[in-house]
């Protein structure tokens, strides 16, 4: 029973979902800000559906399909981090609201320092904790203080993931570490 309640928190703190529910609370929150919901369902494009294909791709490209869950894992990372530098690059190509902006780049810079981490400096850095506590610190960027319970969801996190026998604690501090300092550095350069 608790490693079906473990796999359901996985499932749950995919980055994409958790994309998903973090860009809508902001949309909820700040409407004008991103000036039409064209801009919202523009983020949730790039931010959950693209990735979110790897996982019904997997089963159909033949590089990935033999490979099991590991070949999951390295598709779901290209086509985020594919994803998150396209949908980027056209934010400032079609001058996106700032909101949007700051999204899309707290998104690419934890994107990259966990790439870098992970592959440069061989640290093994956990994508769901980095992909809760990013989005985390961004809601706290921008709800302030009524945010900051959202990091109760990381214990929780920890708890699946090391149920599972995912990540070590180690990988999910890194991994947390990970998601909050590039999202302050992102949000620093506005």
């Amino acid at each position: 029973m608790k490693e079906k309640i473990a796999k359901l928190i996985s499932v749950l703190t995919v980055v994409p979902i958790v994309a998903f529910f973090s860009v809508t609370l902001l949309y909820l929150n700040f409407r004008k800000d991103f000036k039409s919901v064209g801009w919202y369902l523009y983020s949730i494009f790039f931010l959950t559906l693209t990735p979110l294909l790897a996982y019904p791709l997997k089963k159909i490209l033949p590089g990935f399909k033999d490979q099991g869950r590991d070949g999951e894992r390295k598709l779901a990372f290209i086509l985020a981090v594919s994803s998150y530098i396209l949908g980027t690059i056209l934010v400032f190509i079609l001058r996106a609201p700032v909101i949007v902006e700051k999204i899309f780049s707290a998104y690419i810079a934890s994107g990259g320092m966990l790439a870098f981490v992970n592959k440069i400096v061989k640290v093994k850095a956990s994508g769901h904790a980095c992909g809760v506590s990013g989005p985390i610190t961004l809601l706290y960027n921008f709800l302030g203080a009524s945010a900051l319970w959202l990091f109760l969801l990381l214990p929780v996190v920890f708890w699946a993931r090391i149920k599972l026998k995912r990540h070590s604690f180690k990988d999910l501090v890194t991994g947390t570490l990970v998601g909050i300092l590039s999202t302050v550095i992102a949000l620093g350069f506005f």
